[in-house]
């Protein structure tokens, strides 16, 4: 029978996520009871919601509807509110293409508030992109660390906007702040390109080098890498970069990158203090906000 519209028991493995309790997961019936569980809804609901017939989704959770139309398995994950990665892996299962697109302005909005509370809680500078490598939001360390005006709601022209572009511009103020360009820049280009190699043969990305190869910076270390190989993965964690930090000097960082866990297009970017001089500057600005506003500045 279906389970009861008003009383939904709690899942032994607790509320599932698409990182966490998916891992193992193959069957698309499976996926889609992990998805309804992590969002804490019960099957009678979801087919309201969906306009299925009464008991329809309980057979496609157990896998005895083999093969659910598109369509009723896209109405099932519009009514969970399932987010890019989720319905990626649901449909595919299903043998169901979803192709990459850039995220819509609804799809931004949702990320910043999705990523919002922990750019707040992130003790060093950090700063959110989407698949385009647009700055979407940042935390209060960003300002101080690219040496812009801390309440300006566009930091200085880059949100919104490439972000490698800037580091390239020489219009921009962030190539001034690269202290050692020829460690920095090739560690750039090289996650650069393996983040554009996660998505194949998407159109759009032919966009991004359009903006960039323009730049003689970019090219001339965009021709250097390539003239390497693309290594497994992207190294942004293992290259220390020195940057320019005003009022404190040449601070070292390591860069740590983890993508939204239920939309891959979305990913944070932190600067991880790797030398005791980062580390304390970042003490010293966290302590200096908390004082003050505490607000996250995004894109508007």
């Amino acid at each position: 029978m279906p389970e009861d519209l008003t009383t939904q028991q709690p899942h032994p493995d607790g509320d599932l996520t698409l990182d966490e309790g998916w891992t193992g997961l193959c069957a698309g019936g499976d996926l889609i009871r992990a998805l309804r569980r992590a969002a804490k809804q019960t099957q009678l609901w979801v087919e309201a919601e969906a306009g299925l017939g009464t008991g329809y989704l309980q057979r496609v959770e157990a896998g005895k509807v083999a093969q659910p139309t598109r369509e009723t398995v896209e109405r099932i994950l519009a009514a969970l509110d399932a987010r890019h990665s989720e319905r990626r892996l649901v449909l595919a299962q299903y043998g169901y293409a979803l192709p990459t697109l850039p995220p819509t302005e609804a799809e931004c909005e949702w990320a910043r508030a999705e990523i919002a509370p922990d750019l707040l809680a992130t003790p060093f500078p950090a700063y959110l992109l989407d698949c385009l490598h647009r700055l979407m939001s940042w935390n209060r360390l960003v300002p101080r660390m690219f040496g812009i005006v801390a309440d300006d709601p566009t930091l200085g022209g880059l949100a919104g906007r490439s972000l490698p572009a800037a580091w390239f511009d020489p219009a921009s103020t962030l190539p001034d702040r690269v202290a050692d360009p020829d460690s920095f820049f090739p560690a750039l280009i090289q996650t650069l390109r393996y983040e554009m190699r996660q998505y194949g043969a998407e159109p759009w990305q032919a966009d991004i080098l359009t903006e960039l190869l323009p730049l003689p910076l970019f090219r001339h270390y965009w021709e250097m890498a390539l003239q390497q190989p693309l290594a497994a993965i992207s190294q942004r964690a293992l290259v220390p970069i020195r940057l320019r930090v005003p009022r404190a000097g040449t601070l070292t960082f390591r860069l740590v990158s983890e993508p939204l866990t239920r939309d891959h297009r979305f990913r944070t970017i932190g600067f991880v203090p790797a030398d005791t001089a980062a580390m304390q500057w970042c003490v010293d600005v966290s302590c200096n906000n908390a004082a003050g506003d505490d607000r996250e500045r995004h894109v508007t």
